[in-house]
């Protein structure tokens, strides 16, 4: 009985209405960001991109001071539109990590719908035993942004992880509506990927789902390495992760797993390794509006070029249709779409005409 049940399950999540056929195409590409052609910063990474409370767009980066490194002081780097993308205000930073050798990481930018509030997540380590998590939040719909705070005592630190790349939700539908939700990768002293999960409006948080690759310690190429990820929520409540292949276990593509109780778990059950997803190690971007999941990412096993979009009417179970939007150089990405607004995607993502990460872009796609 139990197993039928859970059979039962499965299947309803992947029931919905009719969708509205989509047919994208890219209308507008902007570049936001420029590698080493302003002021100190030397290259402009992972890109992360919201709507806001008022209907408008405020894109992040990770900005690089001196070098390309993962490792090295930044700045978290951050634009603003009010007129759907087509113009953008001046960068401003809003945090400055200094000169520290580590530095901080980004990240992952949520938005609370029920108090209008946006958060960005992300850690920072200089001359520490374990790395700190901390936020900053704005309830002026980005125009400005207060003090870092950090909650590492609330997780504890045996649960500080890297926020990945790209956006958490906000849970629209039981079980634990309202609840905000933050996929992270890697652990202190290991590997695999975590949500982080808070039931007061970003007040508190806690660990949630752990993914641990395998081994925990040590993982080595062709082995259980879940890293990077980005959920989405089903109009049922279930939440969609896909998540970074990172040791290319089975593949050269996505893993796919989903949580049924608000992110408390991730069933290995339905786990997937989505074969038409394939990636060349790299964080993705994902997202789902009105019956269509949408996902985006380098079209190549192995190289970091040819930024696609692909289009789902069966919440990602199959791939119905894709769009080129970049040829070249393509890294990280992420998308976002403005409430009220079903008719446009926008896809944030680094790119290059030689090299994939010589500058950061916004394209707008009419669905």
């Amino acid at each position: 009985m139990w197993f039928m049940t859970s059979v039962v399950t499965v299947l309803l999540s992947n029931l919905q209405t009719a969708s509205p056929k989509v047919s994208p195409k890219v209308v507008n590409q902007t570049v936001l960001w420029s590698s080493g052609k302003e002021g100190e910063v030397h290259l402009y990474r992972t890109p992360l991109l919201t709507y806001t409370p008022q209907g408008n767009l405020v894109a992040f980066n990770g900005a690089r001071k001196y070098a390309s490194a993962d490792m090295g002081p930044k700045f978290i780097a951050v634009r603003r539109s009010t007129d759907k993308g087509m113009t953008w205000s001046p960068t401003a930073f809003v945090v400055d990590d200094g000169e520290g050798r580590v530095g901080l990481n980004v990240g992952s930018v949520i938005v609370d719908n029920t108090t209008a509030t946006i958060f960005v997540m992300f850690v920072y380590c200089e001359n520490c035993k374990h790395r700190s998590l901390l936020l900053i939040n704005s309830t002026d719909d980005g125009q400005t942004w207060g003090q870092p705070r950090n909650i590492t005592s609330l997780v504890g630190s045996d649960m500080v992880t890297h926020p990945s790349p790209g956006y958490g939700i906000q849970k629209k539908v039981g079980p634990a509506k309202g609840r905000l939700v933050v996929c992270g990768h890697g652990m202190p002293g290991g590997a695999g990927s975590l949500l982080l999960l808070s039931d007061d409006h970003g007040v508190t948080w806690r660990g949630g789902a752990f993914v641990s690759a395998i081994p925990f310690k040590g993982t080595r190429d062709s082995e259980f390495h879940p890293d990077e990820c980005q959920p989405v929520e089903l109009p049922d409540g279930t939440i969609h992760v896909i998540l970074r292949n990172h040791g290319r276990y089975r593949c050269h593509c996505k893993m796919v797993m989903r949580s049924y109780d608000g992110g408390e778990t991730l069933s290995y059950r339905t786990m997937y390794f989505d074969g038409t997803l394939i990636e060349p190690r790299i964080a993705s971007g994902l997202w789902y509006s009105h019956g269509v999941m949408y996902y985006t990412g380098p079209d190549s096993k192995t190289h970091r070029e040819k930024m696609t979009l692909r289009w789902s009417y069966s919440n990602g179970t199959s791939w119905d249709g894709s769009l080129r939007v970049w040829e070249r150089g393509a890294g990280y990405s992420t998308m976002t779409m403005i409430p009220g607004d079903s008719s446009h995607l926008y896809v944030l993502y680094v790119r290059g005409e030689e090299k994939f990460k010589q500058e950061i872009a916004l394209a707008i796609v009419q669905l």
